[in-house]
């Protein structure tokens, strides 16, 4: 069998792998690299690029992939396309038939052509933030409502896990956490035997500092969750306060780790599960046919490891619950009502959040956002999470979302 091995080149003063055919683009005349393109140097309205290793085995030389504007040229690859130095630039994709690059078709593009327009007919709501699409054209990280909080959301623009305080126009908040939970969710088939457990999560929708595979603990980083450090402990010897990233006021449950080794590290909610899963398996191992009671639907865990944010009580009724399973506030809902099968407490729990502030939104009884919000003495419509939408009136007769009762829900 004949092996075919890569040139060795000696022409730059010592030994090394070379690829000839794709490393010569990178040279000069002197076989020296070549400045790369001037997009990755400039980074402005007419020069964007990305900078990459070289696309050669040994990577000896910088790269700059250029990335094109909106309708400059370009190619889609594939026979007869000929050699594209660069690609098309954020948000945008290469048309098949103009081979020119133009805007991606997103939902959230869409909702941006929607926020412009309305902008330009003076329609656009005082507290109404125009959506904020990433490279892809996807829903940006997370939300704001101004005055209000900001929250996680999905690519697709759904609500998730996690939410802080507004703070002003250049807050950022990366939820990396939660949107690893949200991928988890789709990625995993619903018919698996026992929940799959993500990272655990703070507050935030970031990654809690500290985490846990099996008895083993260690750090990682709070943004990306990757593993910090080569520091280790078995929860069979230690408890995880000796860690060094412990954060005991990001531990909601501290108490369950104290007492004598073997330590633990949890929350009530994920001992719930183990429970069950211990008593699954072990009638399973008896014989028993365990199908009818395998469902753990309604002990799902949040991904701070935490139950749902709404309790029962013991006639029946569903109760808003903070982190801590304390009840907020007198909201309740009661069985065989619209306001039982509605209840969110989203309205609730930012209530709870912005405990501080002058001003709060107004909750419906079950916990959910009034439709109508009013702040300054001028009223506007909100969604499920609080953002409004249409502009504000000051007669709030004049809201599309009015109704005689809309005080009382």
């Amino acid at each position: 069998m004949a092996i075919a091995y890569p040139q060795v080149n000696h022409e730059f003063g010592s030994p090394f792998l070379h690829e000839k055919m794709f490393s010569t683009h990178l040279l000069d005349a002197n076989n020296r690299c070549a400045n790369t393109a001037p997009d990755c140097r400039f980074n402005n309205a007419t020069h964007s690029g990305i900078h990459l290793p070289s696309p050669t085995v040994c990577n000896c030389c910088d790269y700059c992939l250029p990335l094109y504007r909106r309708d400059q040229d370009c190619s889609i690859g594939g026979p007869g396309d000929g050699i594209t130095i660069g690609r098309c630039g954020h948000g945008l994709t290469c048309d098949q038939e103009t081979r020119k690059c133009v805007r991606m078709k997103t939902k959230c593009h869409d909702l941006q052509d929607d926020y412009d327009a309305r902008f330009s007919r003076g329609e656009v709501g005082a507290f109404e933030k125009r959506p904020y699409c990433d490279e892809k054209g996807k829903f940006a990280a997370f939300h704001c409502v101004p005055t209000q909080t900001c929250f996680c959301q999905s690519e697709d623009g759904d609500r998730l896990f996690g939410e802080v305080l507004y703070t002003g126009p250049l807050q950022n908040m990366p939820c990396g956490c939660s949107r690893f939970h949200e991928k988890i969710k789709k990625l995993i088939d619903r018919k698996v035997q026992f929940p799959v457990a993500g990272p655990k999560c703070t507050s935030d929708g970031n990654f809690n500092p500290v985490q846990c595979v099996g008895r083993s603990c260690f750090c990682v980083n709070r943004l990306t969750g990757e593993s910090v450090g080569s520091e280790r402990i078995n929860l069979d010897e230690e408890p995880i306060s000796e860690l060094s990233c412990y954060n005991e006021e990001l531990d909601l449950f501290p108490e369950i780790f104290e007492g004598d080794p073997p330590y633990n590290y949890t929350t009530p909610c994920f001992i719930n599960i183990e429970n069950k899963k211990r008593i699954i398996q072990e009638s399973e191992e008896a014989g028993f046919i365990m199908d009818y009671f395998n469902s753990f639907d309604d002990m799902e865990c949040l991904p701070d490891g935490t139950s749902s944010r709404i309790g029962r009580t013991p006639n029946g009724s569903k109760i808003c619950i903070n982190e801590r399973s304390a009840r907020i506030g007198d909201y309740e809902a009661h069985p065989y009502t619209p306001e039982f099968e509605s209840m969110d407490c989203k309205c609730a729990l930012t209530s709870s959040l912005m405990s501080s502030q002058a001003s709060q939104p107004v909750c419906c009884k079950n916990g959910n956002f009034r439709p109508i919000q009013c702040y300054r003495g001028v009223c506007r419509c909100v969604d499920s999470d609080g953002r409004q939408v249409g502009k504000e009136e000051s007669n709030v007769r004049s809201l599309q979302c009015f109704t005689q009762d809309w005080q009382h829900c």
